[in-house]
Order: structure tokens, then sequence, then C-alpha cells
């Protein structure tokens, strides 16, 4: 259930539109690593390598929420919290 409702908003509600409207304090953790491509098995090889690009996508989401900070987490991909674990605790409890 849980991967077909993320699944579907993926498809059909790209909130790219509305970040702006966010109102409380944000920290976006990005993994620099991260190349995570919905459906990457079906993207053509010709453009995979400009998909996923969360570096960026977190530097211009940054740009456009209010009031938020960006923390960029070098050879890490999608799951900071995992992958480094010691460095999102310290980030997010202490600063």
């Amino acid at each position: 259930m849980a991967s077909s409702l993320t699944s579907q908003m993926i498809y059909e509600q790209p909130v790219c539109f509305e970040l702006a409207r966010i109102k409380a304090k944000t920290l976006l953790i990005i993994g620099q690593a991260d190349r995570t491509v919905d459906g990457k098995p079906r993207v053509k090889k010709d453009i995979l390598l400009s998909v996923g690009q969360y570096s960026e996508r977190g530097r211009r989401g940054a740009r456009v929420i209010p009031h938020s900070s960006l923390l960029e987490v070098d050879n890490v991909g999608h799951v900071p919290h995992l992958e480094a674990p010691e460095r999102f605790h310290r980030e997010v409890y202490f600063s």
C-alpha cells in the first residue's frame, strides 16, 4: 500500500510549485550521491545521466522555501539517516 501511494504521489502530485508555500523552518538534507530515479529501468540511457540530480534539486528547494537551510552530505545517497547516521543525528539534533 505504501509503495503504491508513493508511486501515485510521484506521478500525479508534483509539489515543486508548492515549496514556496511552506511556512515552517525547514532543513533539507540531501545526499550528494543520490541519483534515485523512479522507473529507472524504463528511462532511456541517453537521458539517464541528466535525471535524479538531487544535489541540484536540494539547492533549488533551499532557494525557494522560505526559512530553509540545506545540509549537503558528501558521499551519501538517498538515505542519509541510514548511510551516515552519526552526521545526520549531529546535524538534526545539535544544530
